[in-house]
């Protein structure tokens, strides 16, 4: 824990030094959530982006999924995403996304503590670059004693693995948000920041969200 919060000084650091222009997104998400078994369960989500300072619409892209929790506390996804989004010369253009993750929590009282392992991979067909491999690790804490509200936070670094296994950090997502929960549905709030680390041209972006998904 505490490398990886010297990492993340550090990037704070170089990002700020290099004076990277800025652009402030809106993610909008809305949800249906199915439990198919005890273990078993579906997803469909629906998810709008802007960018350019809430400007222009960045993507849209619908996504389902799928999930198995042998455990409380342990969770296997698998998902698709089809991305329909703005390219490095603004044009829209379609994407694939397929990706599996594993996730654990664990409770300390009223302290909420989780970790996401996620490996998912792009493909862009007509570019130049037809397939991204990305992995990304996400830690999250959240505190419940607020309820209904509950305020959390994260830090999830994206790595870029590379043609012959070649591995570096690209990006970094700090957030905090606010869950509301209700029996048949929920709610998130949240602000983000992402800094960009391998390409010095990307703009630091500033992301506000809201997501609503509702339990079938």
């Amino acid at each position: 824990m505490r490398c990886r919060a010297l990492l993340i000084g550090a990037v704070l650091a170089v990002a700020a030094s290099r004076g990277a222009h800025a652009d402030v997104q809106q993610w909008t998400e809305l949800g249906i959530g199915k439990d198919l078994t005890k273990r078993w369960s579906a997803s469909f989500d629906q998810h709008l982006r802007f960018d350019e300072d809430l400007s222009r619409v960045e993507s849209v892209m619908p996504e389902a999924g799928i999930g198995w929790r042998p455990k409380r506390w342990l969770r296997f996804s698998l998902g698709y995403r089809l991305q329909y989004q703005r390219d490095g010369s603004g044009d829209m253009a379609l994407r694939h996304r397929l990706h599996t993750a594993v996730r654990a929590r664990y409770a300390l009282g009223d302290v909420r503590l989780e970790y996401r392992l996620q490996l998912q991979e792009q493909l862009r067909p007509g570019s130049k670059d037809p397939a991204r491999h990305t992995l990304r690790d996400r830690a999250e804490v959240s505190y419940r004693r607020f309820k209904p509200w509950v305020p959390g936070a994260s830090v999830e670094l994206f790595h870029a693995i590379a043609d012959g296994d070649a591995i570096r950090l690209d990006k970094l997502w700090l957030t905090l948000n606010a869950a509301h929960s209700r029996k048949s549905w929920s709610a998130e709030v949240f602000y983000r920041v992402e800094v960009p680390i391998a390409d010095a041209m990307d703009p630091t972006l500033h992301i506000l969200g809201v997501g609503v998904h509702y339990d079938l």
